[in-house]
């Protein structure tokens, strides 16, 4: 029995363009302001790392996001890549909370020195006030230290913890991010101590999430140095003491 006569080629189409061609989906709509939305099948990355997001808007709403739902903000912390805008969303955070704690401490001194007219005015005053403007002018400088200081050290224990799985570049964004809690300076009296413990727990998130560990081994590095610390000033201070008292117990003799 005889087969059947293959068919011959189906003529190209007249565009040139092959029928069996499926064109990609085309690309998502650009929204208002110019930002292009992320992909819609994994988490969206933070307000500050969305190129093109507008600038004041992305400090805002990224602010927003680690004051109310650390967790999933750090979820959305990009772990690898350039540390330019992390760094400069530190320093902004930063450097708005020194100039807040700065022109605090110049009001109270004026104030100070106001209510206490038997305290010579004029050089004591003029000095104190000239080092906070000098310390607000080199603020920045002095938050890039603190910043890769206080990530090396965190990093440090991290590592003996066994608790370091993302690199040295995930601890310092965990650290530029948890900068944020410095803009509560801007509240007096108690700004500075609402900072102090919230970015204690902002750091022990943000290590956990970012190096994918646990929030004990994140709260071990975090606290291990301050522990450190303290145990170093007490014992100087015994030294101190001790010093002292056997200084006044052989003139007493």
């Amino acid at each position: 029995m005889a087969s059947n006569p293959p068919l011959p080629p189906e003529p190209p189409s007249p565009s040139g363009i092959d029928p069996a061609y499926v064109p990609p989906p085309p690309p998502p709509p650009i929204e208002p302001g110019g930002v292009i939305p992320p992909p819609s099948d994994g988490p969206q990355p933070l307000p500050w790392e969305q190129p093109g997001y507008p600038l004041l808007e992305g400090l805002y709403e990224t602010a927003k996001l680690f004051f109310t739902a650390p967790d999933a903000a750090f979820s959305r912390m990009q772990v690898a890549g350039e540390l330019g805008r992390p760094i400069l969303y530190a320093i902004v955070f930063g450097w708005l909370g020194i100039i807040a704690g700065q022109v605090y401490q110049i009001a109270m001194g004026g104030a100070l020195y106001k209510l206490l007219p038997a305290i010579p005015q004029g050089t004591d005053f003029g000095t104190n006030t000239l080092l906070n403007v000098g310390i607000m002018v080199v603020a920045p400088f002095l938050i890039l230290i603190g910043l890769f200081v206080g990530a090396a050290i965190y990093h440090l224990f991290l590592m003996l913890y066994g608790g370091a799985s993302s690199g040295f570049g995930a601890t310092v964004r965990v650290m530029c991010y948890a900068s944020t809690v410095q803009v509560l300076q801007v509240l007096p009296l108690c700004g500075g101590l609402i900072g102090t413990v919230w970015g204690i727990v902002l750091q022990i998130i943000g290590l956990a999430v970012a190096h994918r560990t646990t929030k004990g081994k994140a709260a071990a590095a975090v606290l291990t140095p301050a522990v450190l610390c303290c145990v170093c000033v007490a014992v100087v201070v015994a030294l101190f003491l001790t010093t002292i008292m056997a200084a006044i117990g052989g003139k007493m003799r």
